[in-house]
C-alpha cells in the first residue's frame, strides 16, 4: 500500500457572495483559506479518502488483534492460577498452602496488573455479610 500522501483539491461556493473557493491540500490535514470575492475567512478539513480509511482499519484491526491475543494469554494465566490456588487450598499442612496460595495470587496480581474480574471476586470475599454460616 502507498504510504505518500495526496494532493486533495476540495472546491465549494462561499456561503456569503457565492463566489467559487478552491483548495488544495498536501500533507496538513486543515487549513485557512479566504474568499478572493468577499474576504470571508473559512477553515476547511481535509477530506478523508478511501487509502487512509482503509490504513486505518488496517491500524484498528492490528491493534484489536493484539489485545485478543493479550486477553487470551491473561485467560490461560489466569486459569493456570486457578488450578494452583486450588492444589495449595487442598494441602493437609496446618495452612501453609493456604498463605502459598495467597501470595501465588498476590504476586500474580502484580505481574498482571490486577484483572477488573479478580478485583470484583476479592471484593467481595471480604464482604463479611457473605461469610454468614449456617450450622
Amino acid at each position: 500500500m502507498n504510504q505518500q500522501p495526496y494532493d486533495v483539491h476540495v472546491i465549494f461556493i462561499c456561503q456569503h457572495c457565492g463566489q467559487e473557493i478552491g483548495v488544495v491540500f498536501n500533507t496538513e490535514p486543515v487549513t485557512t483559506i479566504s474568499c478572493g470575492s468577499c474576504r470571508q475567512t473559512f477553515t476547511v478539513m481535509r477530506p478523508e479518502i478511501a487509502e487512509e480509511i482503509v490504513m486505518d482499519w488496517e491500524n484498528e484491526a492490528l491493534f484489536q488483534k493484539i489485545r485478543a491475543d493479550k486477553s487470551q494469554s491473561s485467560n490461560t494465566s489466569l486459569m493456570m492460577l486457578i488450578i494452583k490456588v486450588i492444589e495449595l487450598l487442598t494441602w493437609r499442612d496446618d495452612g501453609a498452602g493456604q498463605v502459598e496460595a495467597i501470595k501465588m495470587m498476590r504476586q500474580w496480581l502484580i505481574e498482571n496488573e490486577g484483572t477488573p474480574i479478580l478485583a470484583e471476586l476479592m471484593q467481595s470475599s471480604d464482604n463479611p455479610r457473605l461469610h454468614k454460616r449456617n450450622f
